[in-house]
């Protein structure tokens, strides 16, 4: 026998043993267990004689089961294979590749495995069973797969709880991403301290919470005396140097409108009538609405007189009286700040 690793000579077979016996020229004796039931297991099998190889089946020993399942598993047989094989591992793959979720589970549960868990999660995920999905990946512990998963459902209390369930594990990436999806921008804005982001807290509050961006340029200040204290001073504050800050009132103003609203969670199914909305930002849109509503007509075709909170009409300046004529009967131009002019009626002199 040529095929193994030195020249070998066949003594004999005994089938009580299924061993096969071998010996070489320096007469060492070798003994390789050769079970004919298996071989004729597989001879059936590839004839595609099934019924006879069932028959044959009970008479290989458990311990064999494994490889008869690879075999099969060679030839394509994966719900055979999977019948037959006795490795909770080896069972495991072949229970995903033929999306046999349920027994995928049962195999996860015993053998408590955070990769097994995870694997099944995507996979459930993926075809849709997102019961298992959020399951499985509760049990794998992994954030990243239910962010997707409670983002694309638009389960607000699943990404409440996702949340502090990052904070606890100190994944504040996935915290902050599901706090700022609930509106929480405050908790944002103080993880993003406590995590020693003081900058990005500084630019995050400019964006959303203007009126917190003091209270964050103290802190940042503090904590860059420590390494530059000229850098440290130059750090300009809204409420000293409110010019230095364009639009400075609008973004206060907006903020103060839009923070009622920031609790309210519209339902994943109205997501293309928010998609459709406009990129102007808020500030842009909140001047336009204010110009808007200083040009808003009065019944009589006029422009509307501004009026402020106290009820009084706000007053004019530069008012430059031309002389009167038939079109105007002893009327006055008025020129406002805004480049409108208003015609008012004056007594008769």
């Amino acid at each position: 026998m040529f095929h193994l690793d030195r020249p070998m000579y066949l003594l004999g077979y005994l089938a009580n043993q299924s061993r096969v016996y071998l010996i070489d020229k320096e007469f060492n004796v070798v003994g390789y267990t050769l079970l004919l039931s298996l071989i004729e297991y597989k001879t059936l099998v590839m004839r595609g004689d099934l019924e006879h190889a069932n028959a044959i089946l009970p008479t290989i020993p458990k311990e064999q089961h494994n490889s008869v399942a690879h075999f099969l598993e060679s030839r394509g047989m994966l719900e055979e294979a999977l019948e037959i094989a006795t490795d909770p591992n080896y069972r495991f793959d072949l229970s995903v590749q033929l999306g046999r979720l349920e027994i995928a589970k049962e195999i996860a549960i015993e053998a408590r495995s955070e990769s097994k868990w995870k694997q099944l999660g995507e996979l459930a995920m993926s075809t849709g069973k997102l019961d298992m999905a959020e399951e499985c990946l509760l049990e794998a512990t992994d954030l990243s797969g239910l962010l997707l998963l409670y983002s694309s459902l638009g389960d607000a209390e699943g990404v409440t709880k996702l949340a502090s369930m990052a904070k606890e594990q100190g994944k504040n990436n996935v915290a902050f991403l599901c706090l700022f999806m609930l509106g929480k921008l405050e908790e944002c804005l103080q993880l993003l301290v406590d995590s020693n982001r003081i900058p990005e807290a500084a630019l995050m509050a400019r964006s959303y919470l203007p009126s917190k961006v003091s209270e964050i340029v103290s802190i940042w200040k503090k904590d860059l005396q420590k390494v530059n204290s000229k850098a440290a001073e130059s750090l300009a504050d809204p409420a000293e140097y409110p010019n230095l800050f364009e639009d400075w009132q609008i973004a206060l103003d907006v903020e103060a409108s839009i923070a009622p609203k920031r609790g309210i969670y519209p339902p994943a199914e109205e997501y293309m009538a928010y998609a459709a909305r406009s990129t102007e930002s808020l500030v842009e849109a909140f001047k336009s609405m204010n110009v808007q509503e200083e040009e808003l007509p009065s019944e009589n075709g006029d422009v509307a007189p501004e009026v402020i909170e106290d009820g009084v009409e706000e007053s004019q300046e530069d008012a430059v009286e031309v002389e009167a004529d038939d079109s105007t009967d002893g009327g006055v131009l008025v020129n406002g700040n805004d480049g409108e002019e208003h015609w008012v009626l004056t007594p008769d002199q």
